[in-house]
């Protein structure tokens, strides 16, 4: 692939992730919350409660902040399916979706990080916390 390949499919990435700021988190409607975040909101809050958690913890809060905001980008292809409707729907895999979406773009964005790592531990317990947090001032 030429590096203007890289380029154009490294554009459309980025057109992609500007949809993310229109589309709400869908769980919340199903909580009552009448205007819920944005996904880029949420993203937002995961990544800077994410690098607190990490400094505690002793990660890479750099690096969980980075894993943060790049969390829910499949949401622009398969839609913010909420809990309860996991149950009874089959989404893509997010894996096989954020490897589709960078596969044009360039060569960094296809590094991935293990699982089992702190920091992807991190990432999901700051997921967690977003929503708490943001449950207690938003009901």
């Amino acid at each position: 692939m030429t590096d203007d390949q890289h380029a154009k499919g490294s554009v459309c990435y980025l057109m992609e992730m500007g949809l993310l700021k229109r589309a709400k988190r869908t769980g919340w409607w199903i909580v009552g919350v009448k205007d819920p975040e944005s996904i880029a909101e949420h993203r937002f809050r995961t990544a800077v409660i994410g690098s607190v958690l990490a400094m505690m913890e002793g990660a890479d809060p750099a690096k969980v902040a980075l894993l943060c905001t790049f969390h829910d980008t499949q949401e622009t292809r398969i839609g913010d399916i909420p809990w309860i409707g996991r149950r009874y729907l089959t989404a893509a895999d997010n894996e096989k979706v954020t490897a589709d979406q960078v596969s044009q773009g360039t060569p960094l964005w296809r590094q991935g990080c293990k699982r089992s790592s702190t920091s992807t531990r991190t990432v999901t317990r700051s997921t967690s916390w977003s929503r708490a947090t943001r449950t207690s001032w938003s009901a």
